[in-house]
């Protein structure tokens, strides 16, 4: 009889505890002036998406074919001269090793100009 006892006990403490820890309890959601801090938030940040997406849009649109060379020769200073590895545009017939993005200099600075604005004010330099 101890040990039926027991069992009872022990299934009612545990039905208790599911009870008040259950996901289906009242949970309080956000405040008014949360809420809409959350909504003037997510607004600022659609509009960063939809200035970043505008940019890539008109920016990224070629890449450049790439390789690198080991045959240029560089001058020093004094005179002498040493060959030097280097990236150049792939020559026709040689297959790119890289590609890199064409974006051109109003594109260069609209981004660096976008990358400063975007960020939050506590990361900026």
């Amino acid at each position: 009889m101890k040990g039926f006892a027991l069992l009872v006990g022990a299934l009612l403490g545990a039905a208790l505890l599911y009870v008040t820890t259950a996901v289906g309890s009242q949970q309080v959601g956000p405040s008014r002036a949360e809420f809409n801090a959350l909504r003037k938030q997510v607004a600022t940040l659609k509009k960063h998406d939809a200035a970043v997406q505008a940019l890539l849009g008109a920016c990224f649109t070629s890449a450049v074919p790439t390789r690198q060379y080991s045959d240029y020769e560089s001058k020093a200073a004094d005179g002498s001269t040493r060959l030097v590895t280097a990236l150049d545009v792939a020559r026709v017939g040689d297959p790119p090793q890289y590609y890199f993005l064409d974006v051109g200099q109003s594109c260069a600075s609209a981004i660096n100009e976008g990358l400063h604005s975007v960020r939050p004010a506590a990361t900026q330099r």
